[in-house]
Formats: C-alpha cells, sequence, structure tokens
C-alpha cells in the first residue's frame, strides 16, 4: 500500500499535457525507472490513479520476473525473508542483466490506448495469474496482475513465451468509483 501511495503522489507531478501523446517508446533497467516511468505514462490514460497501478505491476514484473529472473517462489522466500531488495540489487548487478531493458510501447488510436511492455527474459505461464487464486491468497506476491486486470486494464495478454504483455485501456473509461479523487 505504500509504494502505491507512493506512485499515486509521483503520478500528480507530471504535466497535463500528456493527454495529446499518440505513441511513445521507453526503455528501463530498474524497479525505480519502472516507478518514475508508470507514474508518467497514467498521466496519459482516462484515469491515471487506476491505470498506474497495472504499467506499474506489467513494468515491475518485467523487470524483477522477466529480466532477473526471479521465480514466484523465490520471490516469496525473500518477501518473507526480508531479503527481497538485496536479491534484486544482486541480480541486476550480475553481469549477464546488467544491459537487460524492459520495453514500453504506447500507442492510443481508435478510442483504445495499448501498451505493449517486453522484457529479455524467458517467459511465463501467465494463464494462472489472470485471476486471483486461492491458494496463493496468503502470498505476499503473486496478485498483481489478476489486481491490474481488475482494476486498470479493459484487457490484457500475454504473446511469445510470456515476456511480451499487452494491455488495453478503453478510452471512454470511466472511474471505478465515484468517490474517486
Amino acid at each position: 500500500a505504500e509504494a502505491r501511495n507512493a506512485l499515486s503522489r509521483q503520478l500528480h507531478q507530471h504535466v497535463n499535457s500528456l493527454q495529446f501523446l499518440d505513441h511513445a517508446e521507453f526503455s528501463i533497467r530498474t524497479l525505480n525507472e519502472a516507478g518514475q516511468l508508470a507514474s508518467f505514462i497514467a498521466q496519459a490514460c482516462p484515469n491515471p490513479d487506476q491505470a498506474v497501478i497495472g504499467i506499474s505491476e506489467l513494468l515491475v514484473n518485467g523487470v524483477e520476473h522477466g529480466n532477473l529472473g526471479l521465480s514466484y517462489a523465490e520471490k516469496t522466500r525473500h518477501k518473507q525473508e526480508d531479503t527481497w531488495q538485496a536479491e534484486i540489487e544482486r541480480r541486476a548487478a550480475l553481469p549477464e542483466n546488467r544491459n537487460k531493458l524492459v520495453r514500453l510501447n504506447y500507442q492510443r488510436r481508435d478510442g483504445k490506448i495499448t501498451l505493449r511492455v517486453c522484457d529479455q527474459g524467458s517467459g511465463f505461464d501467465w494463464r494462472n495469474y489472470l485471476e486471483m487464486d486461492p491458494n496463493r491468497a496468503f502470498d505476499p506476491n503473486g496478485r498483481g496482475i489478476a489486481l491490474a486486470r481488475m482494476l486498470s486494464f479493459s484487457g490484457i495478454s500475454y504473446e511469445g513465451c510470456g515476456n511480451i504483455a499487452v494491455a488495453t485501456i478503453d478510452q471512454s473509461s470511466k472511474p471505478l468509483s465515484s468517490d474517486s479523487p
């Protein structure tokens, strides 16, 4: 929740003119850059506070699971042992990971925003993560994609071996809650 609140604060530092963005491509390497880019891109979306959660989730997954190869089980263990941050930093410093990028392609066309997030990892079986799974309910991770799908996107799919996420946002979508700020 604290990370989401920080993302929400960053979100409001950007310029309104991003609503005019039609096409853009970005590359990031780190989790910090993932948060910055998510906050920036969300400003070009109809409901930035909802969009930032999903965009961040896709970028963070691309960095930690894709490029750094952190498995679900490894992340769970490192989160429980409070060694997750140190493990991310260790893996990011490895020679084979140092130059890996996560690319985000933003496209606005025909009343729809399409975000393609591509990492340089070996992919994963994403089918198990699109819905909330009661078997993972008490794990410290594993709900992000399902949450992003429900809160942020009108659709999400994966291509290739699972290393390309394609999320869509309907530009006519209204905030999910009338008490949103």
